[in-house]
């Protein structure tokens, strides 16, 4: 049995943080924004720092992918590592929006991305699937990306974790056999190996 907590956009809610990573977990899952336009990000490492062996992390559109690498020597954007046997790979970022964030795509750099990193048994998305509940905001737009919903729907991991539109945290939804998850900044406790999620 293998025991995830997930958690996104933290921006830079240091109580909170402190308080996720006092949950006993096996891994920390990060679908990113730990900060505002990078401001804190050295404070966001100082908390984590005692459970970097264990922290799995992308990138939000509000940090550079290289600010998250240099750091966090777990970062999956764009490649897949495991903990204790799970496969967990990711992506970090948004698809592009007018109000030019520090790490936003166009979708066919996300497609590049997501068809070499293979099969996952966790996929970890700051950007939420296009056509799901969880990419809708308060005002009933879409803003997923369609390669994350590619990647779901063609390789079908167990769990896929998702941040960005705030107003879903905590949402759940079924994508054929993934369980899609916004963790949002509260976390969701996910248990694998005996079928059991909180």
């Amino acid at each position: 049995m293998i025991r995830i907590l997930a958690f996104s956009d933290i921006h830079n809610d240091w109580t909170t943080l402190r308080t996720l990573l006092q949950e006993n977990a096996d891994c920390y899952v990060c679908a990113g924004d730990l900060t505002y336009n990078e401001r804190g990000i050295r404070k966001a490492y100082e908390i984590m720092k005692h459970t970097l062996n264990r922290i799995y992390i992308v990138p939000g559109n509000n940090e550079r992918p290289e600010t998250i690498a240099a750091l966090f020597p777990k970062h999956v954007h764009g490649r897949v590592l495991e903990c204790r046997g799970l496969r967990i790979g990711g992506i970090g970022g948004t698809p592009r929006t007018p109000w030019h964030s520090a790490f936003d795509w166009d979708e066919d750099y996300a497609y590049k991305i997501l068809e070499t990193l293979g099969e996952t048994d966790v996929f970890i998305s700051h950007s939420p699937p296009k056509g799901t509940t969880l990419a809708k905001t308060a005002d009933g737009k879409d803003v997923g990306s369609e390669a994350v919903r590619w990647y779901i729907d063609t390789y079908q991991p167990e769990y896929a974790i998702v941040g960005h539109v705030h107003e879903r945290a905590g949402i759940v939804e079924k994508i054929g056999k993934t369980t899609a998850i916004n963790a949002g900044r509260k976390g969701k406790i996910i248990i694998l190996g005996s079928g059991a999620q909180q």
